[in-house]
């Protein structure tokens, strides 16, 4: 049976085992009278109806039958975090999960026949103004809900005195059912079993005072983890990628720096003293930002690099790669290691007190590359592929990324985005950062930077003439990557780097599979 539904098959009646079970039991129909009398003559085979447009549908689907999808579900009363947007994923499967085991289908998270019947049934249409940004994530829950708004449920309900058989599983079931039930009769309200908003609003209030966010953590999902996120950002703390309910590393990045501003244990997971601090957060003394034009920052090249980096020489601090004006990993380690020294607070930048201990003077910020003095003439990656917009973001080390990572299967091709000259090679070895990788440097200076190679090309090599589109390599996992990828970065005139994601999303090929033409 759990086999047939998609659980793990364990062989002993979990929470979602008995779930899936008791809908069954539930929606079984009845046993079919016998009767005696002849069967009728046959009807005449009407015309075959059109096929249900959401059969089939499952994560990867986009369009407008996924948005009739997603109001269907929204409409039977499960939330889709993001609303009906039209793409089919993660959050989009949880919630048609949560609809067929409400509906005593196995929980593929596929609209077959039976999903698809089902929510036909049902009456009314979320529309393209749903929000499910609610003002309560409580509001909707009802049997056959899964996830981080259902133990939140469960803990408010235990909160206020009634007994969840089970505890705070996350599911929904007949006991959550009972034990809602329960509360409803104890508060006055009509014992319907699901969560509307009164008893959203009564179990938000009284005896059921307890935080909804309290035991969240990385893995959960939900409009609980939107309310989380959005405290978090009420309270000045940067969640990279917003309120989106979806409780992953960067929201316990954020959930750390905000329980450390507060003098709470970093542990990224929602205790209550979090949860009472997150309703009132103690401002902390913001960090002394070092002004930009101030003294050098990671990345950059020029005069302010050269002054810090003698400036540590003459303090007794190796540079990796020696004072050559480049702003690098191996700068920003010497800084790190001189704030070490001195008892400073080690960041790998520059700050005033880093500087007054250096003897760094101001000195004016360097003029910034035009970046519409680069145009790339092809491609970097065989398709397919994806990429996002990271610049900027932090790395370790003091360090910020100052490229576009294209992510691809390993062995993809990886094509030479201009006409010019390889002038540098990097190989990969143990603690290597880049890994496999080149430089690829036009005539007038502009360079650009390849990292995390799986190998690099025949005849490739420092001081090769190479032509736009011409086979330089291959996508790679080598040095400190994580998953296939190429790192791309862009130096105009050879100085300081521009974000090169507009410079690759105005000629985006991620969907050509073929083999460029080689020169």
């Amino acid at each position: 049976f759990q086999r047939s539904k998609g659980f793990s098959t364990t062989g002993v009646v979990n929470a979602a085992t008995a779930a899936a079970l008791e809908a069954i039991d539930a929606s079984a129909p009845a046993a079919p009278e016998t009767n005696d009398e002849p069967a009728p003559e046959p009807e005449a085979t009407p015309e075959p109806e059109a096929a249900d447009p959401l059969v089939g549908l499952k994560i990867g689907a986009r369009g407008d039958n996924v948005k009739a999808l997603q109001r269907s579900i929204m409409a039977a009363g499960f939330t889709v975090v993001g609303g009906a947007d039209g793409i089919f994923g993660a959050l989009t499967s949880n919630a048609l999960k949560s609809f067929q085991t409400a509906n005593g289908i196995g929980a593929s998270g596929v609209v077959d026949a039976a999903t698809a019947a089902a929510l036909a049934t049902v009456g009314g249409d979320a529309g393209d103004d749903h929000s499910p940004g609610v003002s309560n994530p409580f509001v909707g829950l009802r049997y056959g809900s899964l996830g981080a708004d259902v133990e939140a449920l469960q803990n408010a309900l235990l909160s206020a005195g009634i007994d969840v058989y089970g505890g705070a599983d996350g599911v929904f079931g007949r006991a959550t059912e009972r034990a809602l039930k329960q509360f409803q009769s104890k508060v006055g309200l009509s014992q319907k079993g699901t969560v509307d908003e009164a008893t959203a609003n009564a179990l938000s209030s009284g005896a059921a005072s307890g935080s909804s966010v309290v035991g969240l953590k990385a893995g959960a999902l939900g409009n609980t983890v939107k309310e989380l996120q959005q405290a978090l950002l009420d309270a000045g703390i940067k969640v990279r990628g917003g309120a989106d309910g979806i409780f992953g590393p960067a929201t316990a990045n954020a959930l750390k720096s905000f329980q450390t501003s507060q003098g709470i244990e970093a542990t990224g997971v929602v205790d209550q003293a979090t949860a009472d601090a997150l309703k009132n957060p103690t401002q902390a003394e913001p960090e002394p930002e070092t002004p930009r034009g101030g003294y050098a920052i990671y990345g950059e090249k020029g005069e302010r690099v050269i002054a810090l980096q003698s400036a540590l020489v003459n303090a007794g601090i190796a540079v990796r790669g020696g004072v050559d004006g480049m702003f690098g990993g191996g700068t920003s380690a010497a800084v790190m290691e001189f704030q070490r020294q001195q008892g400073l607070n080690v960041t790998g930048k520059v700050s005033d007190a880093t500087a007054e201990k250096l003897g760094l003077d101001r000195m004016p910020e360097p003029t910034a590359p035009d970046p519409a003095s680069v145009q790339l003439e092809a491609f970097p990656v065989q398709g397919k592929c994806y990429y996002g917009d990271s610049w900027g973001y932090p790395r370790s080390g003091g360090r910020v990324h100052l490229g576009v990572d294209i992510i691809a299967p390993e062995g993809k091709l990886l094509y030479a985005v201009a006409d010019g000259t390889i002038t540098k090679v990097y190989g990969d070895y143990p603690g290597s950062l880049a890994g496999n990788g080149i430089r690829l440097t036009m005539d007038d200076g502009t360079y650009f930077f390849y990292a995390h190679m799986l190998g690099i090309a025949d005849g490739i090599a420092v001081g090769a003439r190479v032509e736009a589109g011409q086979i330089v390599g291959a996508v790679g996992n080598t040095g400190s990557s994580g998953t296939p990828h190429l790192h791309l970065e862009v130096h105009p005139g050879g100085g300081s780097a521009i974000n090169p994601y507009p410079l690759v999303k105005a000629i985006d090929a991620c969907n050509v599979e073929e083999p460029l033409p080689q020169p």
